[in-house]
């Protein structure tokens, strides 16, 4: 076959046959450049003929006028041309194609340094329609004269001779290129302006009020301001000549605004629960096309927007219909930085603040760092409000390296990202690893280098569970108790049909696995055991007789023959489950985003006096003697210590003492071997693993224990002042005056209530803060140092339920922005979805106007 012999069967055009059709659409498109906006429909026509008598046409000059009129007067032989052109079938095609090219795109069009150079009939609406957007409050960046200059809000008025002051709302300020313009001028351009304020902006400070009044005096000026104000006045009216257009224009903005509602309210709603949005297809009306399409063709059926917009994108009378990936991540990101904008402006209106960041590996294997801020949030514009501790998250963070110098410079950089002050900071909150906790190298330790008052609380919750971790190990017997709780779950979980025999006998509560991170598991597991053993045991035997296999048999035998059938492991089920509800009851209060230094230390404290107590009195070991005497009666298990054999020691001399008979006593070997050493282990632990409360409870005690400012002498208060003074100082710089908050404390503690907390003083600041600004700053910097870095572990639960093993390809800023929406679901349910369409539709350039 020839070369071009294989044209005859071609079913679709050469590449040769595409350019050519593509040049004569371009060529096309040239030729209608600079005619008259919008093609006028037959019920515009009579109005034609009285163009030439207006004098201006919404600020447009005669001229231009005139050559818009003669333009469109050859419109039906511009339609004529579209004959010679493919798949452009109708006038209005060419008109959308046109818009589409030219005038549709979406601009910044709030400020003036971003409009486009030609300003068209369009967009000059659009941009009279908004009007001028200024902010009087803003802060304006300085230049680098010497000495630095800055545009202010002053210039936005003119003062005259009387005193009196004149709104100049011609003057828009631009804050991309940081100068001011002219609104008018800039926007009804005359040919022979050459001012600043109408081209490139003035950026003069130095000589702006000069540059202003020369401006707002010229003819141009008056010209421009006149032309404004008509057509703002023909807008108001509906006036202007294509008006029918304008409003067909504004019915389908309407509509593409509506559209983008319903799809950022099912992006909100996705987002809250943790579902996916994807299916195995990306098109609407198609099998297994995932959550968020199902979701919209849900609304489709009952809401008459989105039916009209299902319909469109069935007949392909559109083919943008914004349901894709792309936009979904887009809008994803518009709304997690709004919720994210949000929350920068509270920590900054808070000003102290204290920093929690934990590590963990995500499903990818990536390792994810949780970024949580704590403050104390005043309410100040809401008088009547209590003030509140509380915890925003801000990011995840995907990191390389995990050492403390990474993780530390890592930190530095999102603050000066989010524009936080890291001097503001005066608490930090990680667990105890030695990359976070370390002296020299770690994280808190590099923080502290650069703000000495960002003082570090090792996690009271992971101490806790490394004290547990401590005692469990610290005994023999400790360590093959827990070994025969491990044995009994894992010879139930390995098998559903001993499984089943479980819960035929034990219906109330699961056993539970042990694991080394879990805070809970311990109490867990022992609580299922200890309220279940009779049961428990039941079981065992029943999977002794049924089962066929020797190893599970042998198994289940010696569970309970030399397990759980064992009196010492009914008694040390008991003295277990004592000291692990205490601890469980301290940590799970401890994990509270509302715990606060006081709480803390008191619990931690009762904690220990419990400790102590239980192992100095004789009721301790004897209650749970009463206690395993009773479970083992019920299980017909004789309450007898096992007797060791020990080796008779050698005897040189006849004066040695003999210890045998004490050695052979078995309740005091289970006594001082197993239940004094793990009580002693404990209390060692909680004294070494909790030093630096004692620290906070010796120089902050004295504000968080409000209670005793009463019965503290002046003398000693006074001192506690200045200690307090020099440790919020670093530098030049201090958080309070010793004298002043002395003063203070002194007229203060006559309002004191015998059981009032912290949070309550704070309050009572609040309600008089110009009679007590140095005790709330006090309490504001005592509440917001954190206790637990809890919320970085809660927030590594909806990690794993966000990005799942059928979810793992997911981006970065996706896993981000969906753990922000579904984490402060209560501040992305109060966002705005007209802003959010708004810098959506400023983002970039749009084939849709909203």
């Amino acid at each position: 076959m020839a070369s071009r012999d294989r044209d005859k069967f071609r079913s679709h055009p050469s590449g040769h046959q595409k350019r050519l059709k593509k040049a004569k659409v371009e060529a096309f498109m040239q030729k209608q450049r600079g005619c008259f906006e919008k093609f006028v429909s037959k019920k515009n026509e009579d109005l034609l003929g009285g163009l030439n008598s207006v004098s201006k046409n919404d600020g447009i000059e005669n001229t231009d006028v005139n050559c818009e009129v003669q333009e469109v007067s050859n419109v039906n032989k511009n339609i004529t041309g579209l004959q010679n052109v493919q798949n452009l079938t109708s006038p209005l095609d060419v008109q959308e194609t046109q818009n589409t090219l030219n005038d549709r795109y979406v601009y910044d069009l709030n400020d003036p340094g971003c409009w486009p150079s030609e300003i068209t009939h369009n967009i000059r609406i659009e941009i009279v329609s908004l009007g001028v957007k200024r902010n009087t409050h803003q802060e304006f960046p300085a230049n680098n004269e010497n000495p630095p200059r800055k545009f202010t809000s002053y210039h936005f008025y003119r003062t005259m001779s009387n005193g009196e002051r004149v709104d100049r709302e011609w003057l828009i300020y631009s804050n991309k290129k940081d100068c001011v313009y002219c609104f008018c001028c800039k926007l009804f351009l005359k040919k022979n302006c050459t001012s600043g304020l109408s081209l490139n902006g003035i950026n003069d400070w130095k000589n702006i009020s000069y540059s202003l009044k020369i401006h707002e005096q010229s003819i141009n000026h008056c010209q421009s301001l006149k032309d404004w104000f008509e057509l703002k006045t023909r807008l108001l009216s509906s006036q202007t000549i294509d008006r029918e257009h304008l409003a067909m224009l504004e019915k389908e903005k309407n509509h593409w605004r509506n559209v983008l509602k319903r799809i950022i309210c099912t992006v909100q709603f996705l987002s809250k629960h943790n579902d996916a949005f994807r299916g195995s297809s990306d098109k609407v009306c198609t099998k297994n096309n995932g959550k968020f399409l199902g979701l919209i063709e849900m609304m489709a059926s009952f809401d008459d927007v989105m039916a009209e917009h299902i319909r469109r994108i069935n007949n392909q009378e559109t083919h943008d219909h914004y349901l894709g990936p792309e936009i979904q991540n887009e809008l994803i990101e518009q709304m997690s930085s709004k919720v994210r904008e949000n929350i920068i402006k509270i920590i900054k209106g808070a000003k102290y603040f204290s920093i929690m960041m934990d590590c963990t590996p995500d499903v990818s294997h990536q390792e994810q760092l949780s970024l949580i801020i704590r403050i104390v949030n005043l309410e100040l514009e809401r008088e009547t409000s209590a003030p509140k501790i509380e915890e925003y998250f801000l990011d995840f963070i995907s990191v390389e390296s995990t050492t403390g110098l990474h993780l530390a410079n890592l930190l530095v950089s999102k603050l000066q990202e989010y524009n936080i002050d890291l001097l503001d900071c005066r608490g930090q909150g990680y667990d105890n690893g030695s990359n976070m906790k370390g002296q020299y190298q770690g994280v808190q330790s590099r923080i502290k280098q650069l703000n000495s008052s960002a003082f570090f609380t090792p996690c009271a919750s992971h101490n806790l569970n490394l004290l547990l971790g401590d005692i469990s190990k610290s005994s023999t017997k400790a360590i093959s108790f827990f070994g025969i709780v491990q044995r009994i779950y894992c010879l139930f979980s390995s098998s559903t049909k001993r499984w089943s025999i479980l819960k035929i006998h034990c219906q109330e509560l699961t056993l539970k696995p042990l694991s080394e991170t879990r805070w809970e598991c311990r109490v867990e597991s022992i609580k299922a055991i200890r309220y279940q053993i009779p049961g428990v045991i039941k079981a065992l035997e029943e999977v002794s007789e049924v089962t066929n296999d020797p190893k599970t048999k042998s198994e289940a035998n010696s569970l309970v023959s030399h397990g759980i059938g064992d009196y010492e492991f009914i008694l040390s089920l008991v003295i277990w489950y004592d000291i692990l509800v205490q601890v469980n009851m301290v940590s799970k209060s401890l994990q509270s985003i509302n715990t606060n230094l006081q709480i803390s230390t008191g619990m931690l404290n009762s904690l220990l006096d419990f400790l102590k107590k239980y192992r100095t009195n004789c009721h301790g070991f004897e209650n749970a003697k009463i206690t395993a005497n009773e479970l083992a009666k019920d299980l017909d298990v004789e309450p007898v210590f096992a007797q060791k054999r020990y080796k008779k020691a050698k005897k040189i001399f006849d004066y040695e003492r003999n210890n045998d008979l004490h050695r052979n006593n078995g309740e005091e070997i289970f006594k001082q071997e197993y239940f004094i050493v793990i009580l002693d282990q404990a209390i060692v632990s909680m004294e070494e693993r909790f030093i630096q409360f004692r620290w906070y409870e010796e120089n902050f005690g004295f504000l968080f224990n409000i209670k005793n400012l009463k019965e503290t002498n002046d003398e000693d208060l006074m001192k506690h002042c200045k200690d307090l003074q020099n440790i919020l100082s670093s530098g030049d710089s201090k958080d309070i005056e010793a004298v002043d908050l002395y003063t203070e404390l002194i007229l203060f503690r006559n309002l004191v209530e015998e059981n009032m907390t912290a949070l309550q003083a704070l309050e009572v600041t609040k309600k008089a803060r110009s009679c007590f600004p140095n005790i709330s700053i006090a309490l504001r910097i005592i509440l917001t140092i954190p206790v637990t870095s809890a919320s970085a572990e809660r927030s590594f639960s909806k990690l794993k339920l966000i990005k799942t093993y059928l979810r793992n390809t997911m981006t970065q800023n996706r896993l981000s922005g969906l753990a922000m929406l579904s984490i402060e679901n209560e501040m992305a349910s109060e966002l705005n979805f007209d802003s959010i369409i708004d810098a959506f539709a400023a983002k970039k350039s749009r084939k849709k106007m909203f």
